[in-house]
């Protein structure tokens, strides 16, 4: 087993060696402001691990690794969501006793903390330290993205990953960056698909990952029927509600976001404002990306939105994830 300790906000300074820091403590916020999911900020422990597993809609048990309570604190993929604000010093301490990294996805880092073992180092292992603390500061408000960067195709398939959100400078829940488009309520989306032999006792490496063929089709790590009542994943509002759902691109396979016909905004890429938002009624986002939309719900109803897998090499549609938008 190995640790992912301490994510501290509005602390200072970077370190190599070292370790520790309590296993406990820290804080969890619930599903305050206009979130739907639980968040980790301000300073926190996690823990991951190399040991879980979760239960598909068919009910085969996939063998999964994560950091912390997972997301939302009931799941083991992805891993927990991790928050701050604007201008803020973040640091992450990550305390290994086998080789991980963490690398914060499209966040603007220096070298010494971007967590690429090849240009930089990796924590635990023969010859690491099993302890670092990643510093930066946040950058601009938007959605970013971490994961472990050690084997990068395998430890981000089992599970190794999860979202980063800054907020704007004063910490607003209700407004996506300073002087931006306000919202009422606020979803994560985290597209991901499985190849279950990837996950498999013997599939561990080896020829097994040179092919990817993914079985399972998920939104925040749920599948088939449980995508459609997951209430991270299904979203429910008043009529005329501004929702903001945040995806993020954490499947090797694009994905074509719709929301059962209704038209919706992208405001924001890749933690930046886009210049000019666009209205659409769908949308790509491929491995990597992060996408801000913006969706007024209708005066009434209830709408399948769906994403929709995409074979890599022909463009051909290998799976789908649903789930439900209500007006209450």
């Amino acid at each position: 087993m190995f640790e992912l300790k301490e994510v501290k906000m509005m602390g200072m300074g970077g370190r190599r060696g070292g370790g520790g820091g309590s296993a406990g403590g820290g804080s969890t916020g619930g599903t305050t402001g206009g979130r739907t999911f639980t968040y980790l900020r301000a300073p926190t422990s996690l823990s991951a691990r190399m040991n879980g597993s979760t239960t598909m809609a068919d009910g085969a048990s996939i063998r999964t690794w994560y950091f912390g309570n997972g997301f939302n604190g009931d799941r083991t993929v992805p891993s927990p969501v991790i928050e701050a604000n604007q201008g803020e010093i973040v640091e992450v301490t990550l305390s290994s006793m086998m080789e991980h990294t963490i690398h914060f996805h499209g966040l603007d880092v220096d070298q010494q903390n971007d967590g690429v073992p090849a240009t930089s180092f990796a924590v635990g292992g023969q010859g690491n330290a099993n302890s670092y603390t990643y510093t930066f500061a946040a950058p601009h408000a938007g959605t970013y993205m971490y994961h472990c960067h050690v084997d990068t195709h395998k430890h981000f398939e089992m599970g190794m990953f999860g979202t980063v959100i800054i907020r704007p400078t004063n910490g607003s829940t209700n407004q996506v960056w300073d002087n931006g488009p306000s919202f009422d309520k606020e979803y994560i989306w985290q597209l991901t698909t499985f190849d279950s032999t990837w996950h498999s006792g013997g599939g561990m490496g080896g020829a097994v990952l040179q092919r990817y063929r993914p079985n399972y089709f998920m939104i925040n790590g749920k599948d088939g029927a449980n995508t459609l009542t997951d209430p991270t994943t299904a979203i429910s509002a008043g009529a005329g509600q501004k929702v903001l759902i945040r995806v993020n691109g954490t499947s090797y396979l694009p994905g074509i976001i719709r929301l059962g016909g209704l038209q919706f905004e992208v405001i924001a890429s890749d933690g930046r404002p886009l210049a000019v938002p666009y209205t659409t009624t769908e949308q790509l986002c491929c491995a990597g990306e992060r996408y801000d939309l913006l969706v007024t719900m209708p005066s009434s109803g209830q709408y399948t939105a769906s994403i929709e897998y995409r074979d890599i090499r022909n463009g051909k549609a290998v799976g789908t994830a649903s789930t439900t938008l209500t007006v209450v």
